[in-house]
C-alpha cells in the first residue's frame, strides 16, 4: 500500500523533502501559499497541490516545512487529524507553545526533524567517543560558519545553533544544562547573527556559530587525552581519527541525513519504530536555547 503524506511548505527546503518522499515511493499532497511553489511541486510529481493544509485529503502522516515562526501554529492545526506529524526543527519558540501542543495531543502525534541525529559522520564520532580510542571524552567543537540573511524567520539560535545542540545531544547523549558563557553579535537591526558558547563541565561543548562569515565551514571534532576525531566537512565520506598509534580515515555512508530521517518517518507510518525526537525532546531543546539566549552578552 502506498504511503500518503501531506507536506505543508514547498520552499527551498520543502522541495528537498518532496524529492526524497517521492524517491521513497510516497504519494505526496502539497500545501503552499505561494503559486510558484505549488507549480514546482506539481512539476516534481506531487499528487495534488492546495493553498491551505485544511484542504488536504486524509493522509497517513504530515510533514511541516514552513518558516520558523509558523511551524507550531501549523502543527496545532494538523493535530486535529490525530495522525503523525514530522515537523522541521525549531518546533517551539517558547515553552508556552510546547505546552499548547501538548494539550492538543502533541506528545502522541508530533515529532521533530533534527537531521544531525541521522548524519553518518556524527554517528561515527559518537562511536569513536564511546570506544575509548581517544581516551575519556573531554571536549567537542562544533563549527558552523557561513552567510545567512534570514535564518528562516528566526535567528542564529533557532536557525543554526539548534543544529549544533543536536550534534552535542547525539554524541554526549544529553545537552549540558550548565552554560559557562554565551556571547552574540547582532546585525544593525538587532538580529543575533553570531554565537560563541561553552556548555558543560566535563565533557565541554564549544559552539562557534557565525552567520556572517566569508567562508562556509561545517565541522565537528571531539578530543580526549589519547587523541582526536574529526568530521572536517558535512559532505566528507570519512571521519579522521588521530591517536598515539597514528592516523586513520574511517569511511562513512554518504546518504543525505534528510533522506534517512524521512525514511524513518515513512517506516514508522508503516508500523516501524517511532522517530527519535518527539515533542518532549523538542521542548527540552527550546528550554536550552532560551537559557543560552538569557546568558548571551551582546558585543
Amino acid at each position: 500500500m502506498v504511503t500518503t503524506i501531506g507536506l505543508v511548505g514547498c520552499g527551498a527546503w520543502g522541495k528537498n523533502i518532496l524529492r526524497d518522499l517521492l524517491n521513497l515511493g510516497c504519494q505526496v499532497y502539497v500545501a503552499d501559499h505561494h503559486p510558484p511553489n505549488r507549480l514546482i511541486a506539481l512539476e516534481m510529481g506531487a499528487a495534488q497541490v492546495f493553498i491551505n493544509s485544511d484542504d488536504f485529503p486524509v493522509c497517513d502522516g504530515y510533514i511541516v516545512a514552513v518558516p520558523i515562526p509558523d511551524i507550531a501554529p501549523v502543527c496545532a492545526r494538523l493535530l486535529k487529524y490525530r495522525k503523525p506529524i514530522f515537523a522541521e526543527k525549531t518546533l517551539c519558540l517558547t515553552l508556552e507553545m510546547a505546552d499548547e501542543l501538548e494539550s492538543l495531543g502533541g506528545n502522541e502525534y508530533l515529532f521533530a526533524m533534527h537531521k544531525w541525529h541521522y548524519h553518518p559522520g556524527i554517528e561515527a564520532l559518537r562511536i569513536v567517543a564511546q570506544s575509548g580510542r581517544i581516551g575519556q571524552l573531554r571536549e567537542l567543537f562544533s563549527i558552523r560558519h557561513g552567510w545567512n540573511t534570514s535564518f528562516q524567520g528566526g535567528d542564529i539560535f533557532w536557525g543554526w545553533a539548534i543544529h549544533d545542540l543536536t550534534i552535542v545531544k547525539h554524541i554526549f547523549g544529553y545537552i549540558p544544562d550548565n552554560v559557562s558563557s554565551a556571547n552574540i553579535i547582532r546585525d544593525p537591526n538587532g538580529l543575533p547573527i553570531s554565537l560563541t558558547a561553552i556548555l558543560g563541565q566535563g565533557p565541554i561543548a564549544n559552539l562557534l556559530v557565525n552567520g556572517r562569515h566569508a567562508e562556509k565551514i561545517t565541522s565537528v571534532s571531539i578530543h580526549g587525552e589519547k587523541g582526536t576525531a574529526l568530521l572536517h566537512d558535512a559532505y566528507d565520506p570519512f571521519i579522521l581519527v588521530k591517536d598515539e598509534i597514528g592516523q586513520e580515515k574511517i569511511p562513512i555512508d554518504v546518504t543525505f541525513p534528510l533522506y534517512l530521517e524521512l525514511k524513518e518517518f515513512v517506516e514508522y507510518l508503516g508500523g516501524g519504530p517511532q522517530p527519535r525526537c518527539g515533542l518532549k525532546e523538542a521542548k527540552e531543546m527550546t528550554r536550552i536555547i532560551l537559557k543560552l539566549k538569557q546568558k548571551a552578552i551582546t558585543i
